[in-house]
């Protein structure tokens, strides 16, 4: 049989063989690894583990499909994309981003913010009312605890960028449409900017690939401060494009400007500005007044944070978050004081550093495109027979800075979402991995590995927001159906030190804490902690007036109940 008639591609059948094995000892390994192994027992590693026991034997099947000569010429999405306009690709890429990220935000967040997008919101709502900050409640640690004071002052210790666009979309009360709109043009810059970088055929493959990265997907339909620092570091990126490929004055400044307004969203940014500067600087000509102008504009806008802090805090250098009341939690460095015990190590050190790198290295090989452990796979091929490329190399550079900088944080970042910490490099890992999967010739795989990302690994990773994971409407929801008014709610944590009770009691208060009034004694109903009797008591104490009711879990989690509440009354104890 002539080479022309074969029907399998052999290379490929081979790996397909080796793989069997490979899949049933990692599964086989998976399954000890949660039998003896205690940290498994986390939420959100197991999580992860079952995420890859159900996309793992999906690998060789990919494989096998991908042996198959006829079936791969028909599973080259590049020739597919060909067929697309420049035009009609991107109303197609905004039009199915913003479909499915209001999917996910409706059916999954139901329109409210998760986790640590909620102080965010409140902040939000706080500028929404024309106020910088409010004067702080009595008794501040029964609400926000990532609100902080300084003296009366009331405020969010996160950056306020993102905050300020999400005020104006709450005054037309749609907050929940921001991030999927920022999203939506996050991907669009994206894709020009690739093409400004290579050709449009690349661009095409990595806005695609971006698009159904569940990462994107899943911080995209969120209110989370990434999506505003994303956008305006993909616009930043955009006109240093510019401004390597053509010679204008206005292009490195933009960049400049919009890197500044990325500092001002999330502090994070600043392991792109080396990166900003060293694309300029690499740039033949007219190198120094590139940088001149990209300085021009960066420091203006990134001085608009310490112009803030000034405001905030008094000092133009310090920032919100060292007012929190256990500034430890946010320090940066190494040291025993520095963050809480995680993996049985205090403070933070190198070894928990190298321990982060890799939990974060796990969870971006499934999560960053949905793939079996390969989401990663491609990057170091972008570098086989490699001729100097000053993307490359950049993307390269930023990915390296991002890795050293988070180095130095104790935490690892990381939950159903993604490692959100590093969402701001998917772009430039997006990139890197269809220049690899270009220069092997392996889109056919990739395209198998797309479809089942759609099909399978989106739909079950989605799963936890609906059942145990994130903010809810549980409490706000009883508060609704009886018709309650002027009142006090507290809200009461599960007892003990399981994950599930961790997991669950992570998101109880911050389920309802957003929806309290800015200046909190104007609410018609006032959301609370619940710190103990005698400490409510003294909350009740400076709310008189006010009905109080109690919301709590049953010990599982699986009944709630609100019911009235007085320090006095018999009430079950735990």
């Amino acid at each position: 049989m002539g080479s022309g008639q074969r029907i399998f591609d052999r290379k490929c059948l081979l790996l397909f063989l080796a793989s069997l094995p490979c899949t049933i000892l990692l599964l086989l390994a998976t399954h000890v690894l949660v039998s003896r192994c205690g940290f498994t027992g986390h939420v959100t590693v197991s999580y992860y583990i079952r995420l890859l026991r159900i996309i793992l034997p999906t690998l060789p099947i990919a494989l096998l499909l991908s042996a198959l000569l006829p079936l791969r010429r028909r599973l080259d999405y590049g020739a597919l994309l060909k067929r697309f306009s420049p035009g009609t690709f991107i109303f197609l890429i905004i039009a199915v981003s913003l479909i499915i990220t209001n999917l996910i935000s409706l059916l999954y967040y139901k329109h409210i913010p998760q986790g640590d997008a909620v102080v965010t919101l409140f902040q939000a709502k706080i500028f929404a009312a024309g106020k910088l900050w409010v004067q702080a409640p009595p008794y501040p640690e029964f609400f926000l605890s990532e609100m902080v004071t300084n003296g009366t002052k009331w405020f969010s210790m996160v950056q306020k960028g993102h905050a300020i666009l999400l005020s104006l979309f709450y005054l037309i009360r749609i907050p929940w449409l921001l991030g999927p709109l920022l999203g939506a043009c996050s991907l669009v810059l994206f894709f020009f900017f690739v093409k400004n970088c290579f050709d449009g055929e690349t661009a095409k493959e990595a806005a695609v690939l971006l698009l159904f990265s569940p990462l994107f997907l899943f911080i995209s339909a969120s209110f989370l401060n990434q999506n505003s620092s994303l956008l305006f570091i993909m616009l930043s990126l955009f006109f240093v494009s510019l401004s390597i490929k053509r010679d204008h004055w206005s292009f490195p400044l933009l960049s400049g400007i919009f890197a500044g307004l990325a500092f001002l969203s999330r502090s994070t940014v600043t392991v792109f500005v080396p990166g900003c500067l060293l694309v300029l600087g690499l740039s033949p000509k007219h190198r120094m007044r590139a940088v001149l102008l990209f300085l021009a504009g960066f420091l203006p806008t990134c001085s608009l944070q310490f112009l803030l802090n000034g405001f905030y805090t008094g000092n133009p250098f310090r920032f919100a978050y060292e007012l929190h009341l256990q500034p430890h939690l946010h320090a940066i460095g190494f040291g025993a004081e520095k963050g809480m015990p995680t993996y049985g190590i205090v403070g933070h050190t190198p070894l928990k550093s190298l321990i982060n790198l890799c939990y974060n290295g796990y969870a971006f090989s499934l999560h960053l495109f949905g793939w079996p452990l390969l989401s990663l796979f491609f990057l170091p091929l972008a570098f086989y027979r490699w001729k100097r490329n000053l993307w490359d190399l950049f993307s390269l550079v930023v990915i390296g800075l991002s890795i050293v900088f988070f180095s130095l944080y104790w935490f690892h970042g990381i939950s159903p979402m993604g490692p959100k910490y590093y969402f701001e490099i998917c772009p430039l890992l997006a990139l890197l991995t269809v220049r690899g999967i270009r220069k092997t010739g392996m889109r056919a795989l990739a395209g198998i590995f797309i479809w089942m990302n759609i099909l399978i690994y989106i739909p079950w990773a989605l799963q936890p927001f609906n059942q145990f994971w994130g903010t809810n409407n549980r409490c706000y929801n009883k508060v609704m159906t009886m018709g309650i008014r002027n009142a006090l709610v507290f809200v009461e944590d599960l007892p003990g030190e399981t994950e599930f009770s961790k997991t669950v009691n992570r998101h109880n208060y911050l389920s309802v804490a957003f929806r309290n009034h800015p200046i909190i004694e104007k609410g018609t109903i006032i959301y609370a902690r619940s710190l103990g009797d005698e400490r409510n008591q003294e909350l009740m104490d400076a709310y008189k007036g006010r009905t109080t009711f109690l919301f709590q879990y049953s010990e599982d989690a699986t009944t709630y109940r609100l019911v009235p509440y007085t320090p006095e009354s018999v009430f079950p104890k735990r």
